[in-house]
């Protein structure tokens, strides 16, 4: 059985971080009959509010996830995303089946999707962060923008 949803029905946790509820709640905004332009995003102004925050696509040959732009963080909790460059490059080995699934679906369905991860190992510490990654359209097709938040 399928059911569709539009992706503005797609529901949060009751008790999810409160930027990545205002995150969402910016994207929704911007969903006035369809999927947002990933240009309604402008990463540079967001990152002052929403440090960890990207913007992924498909190449062009439609194999590879890419960066196509990342906010200017700190901090990443993972390895440093760099733009113009795989995705893959930046996700934790043990993470990256299950960070690939979870993009290309959200790239395939267009209906957003939350993670939280429990516990990470960063550095030797112990942290747990929580992600948000929404739809939009880009120049060269659907991409999505992610955004992460260390709890």
């Amino acid at each position: 059985m399928t059911t569709h949803i539009a992706p503005s029905d797609f529901l949060l946790p009751a008790r999810v971080h409160s930027r990545i509820d205002a995150f969402y709640a910016l994207w929704r905004e911007n969903c006035r009959g369809g999927l947002p332009e990933a240009a309604q995003f402008n990463l540079t102004l967001l990152s002052s509010t929403y440090p960890l925050l990207a913007r992924i696509g498909m190449d062009a040959a439609g194999k590879t996830l890419m960066w196509r732009d990342v906010a200017h963080a700190g901090h990443w909790p993972f390895k440093t995303p760099v733009k113009g460059r795989p995705v893959l490059q930046s996700v934790p080995v043990a993470s990256i089946k299950r960070v690939v699934a979870a993009f290309q679906q959200t790239l395939s369905s267009g209906i957003p999707d939350y993670y939280e991860a429990t516990s990470w190992s960063n550095d030797g510490q112990t942290v747990s962060m929580a992600r948000i990654a929404v739809p939009v359209s880009g120049k060269s097709g659907r991409e999505l923008l992610a955004y992460w938040e260390v709890l």
